[in-house]
């Protein structure tokens, strides 16, 4: 980044008081200042993810990703605290009850929470002209087995196959933890795929 004219003198840098927009360390500055602000009012980070932080009182957590807040407990006192807290220090839009978070779809019910990936998973057979392909019952066949590519064996578009496998294993990490086993499999043939490959994640 360089200094405006008539503000640079040779030999010098200038320090940042203040963390600007879009520098590469701006998400972390931005996340330390969070965190030590809202820990005076009880909230801990999880053990298991840093982006994740549970209130003392176990029923309220704040799910950061970049610049978004997520607020997930039952609707009462301590969730409207909360987003009074985070509006007295910190610029805050509240959008009302999660709908929609990362390109899933987030359904209350009587019943529980329902997680769905509809649209995204619509865009990808979108995208590889798979749109009135027939379902069948299993992720993979399990009386075929796959290998690496023989010598007289025609190849595929790399590219192509790349893309379907990295498309689907969004769905793993997302909503479909099912596919998770032949999504592995069918990964380690990412640097060579023949036509046979490609018929499998199909």
């Amino acid at each position: 980044m360089d200094l405006s004219e008539g503000s640079r003198i040779d030999g010098m840098v200038a320090k940042l008081k203040r963390c600007i927009y879009r520098l590469k360390q701006s998400p972390r500055e931005w996340y330390y200042r969070l965190v030590e602000y809202i820990g005076p009012f009880g909230f801990v980070i999880t053990a298991w993810d840093p982006c994740i932080l549970i209130h003392k009182s176990g029923n309220l957590f704040l799910a950061i990703y970049v610049d978004d807040i997520t607020l997930f407990g039952a609707t009462g006192e301590l969730k409207e605290q909360t987003i009074n807290v985070l509006k007295t220090e910190f610029k805050v839009n509240h959008m009302g009850e999660l709908n929609w978070l990362l390109g899933i779809q987030i359904t209350f019910t009587d019943n529980g929470i329902t997680l769905s990936q509809t649209t995204f998973i619509n865009k990808i057979l979108n995208h590889f002209s798979m749109q009135d392909c027939k379902p069948v019952l299993t992720p993979i066949d399990p009386n075929h087995r796959l290998k690496g590519i023989e010598v007289d064996e025609q190849r595929t578009d790399t590219t192509a196959y790349q893309q379907i496998i990295g498309s689907l294993m969004y769905l793993v990490t997302g909503t479909r933890p099912d596919l998770a086993y032949t999504i592995t499999h069918l990964s380690q043939f990412n640097s060579s795929p023949s036509v046979t490959h490609l018929t499998a994640p199909k």
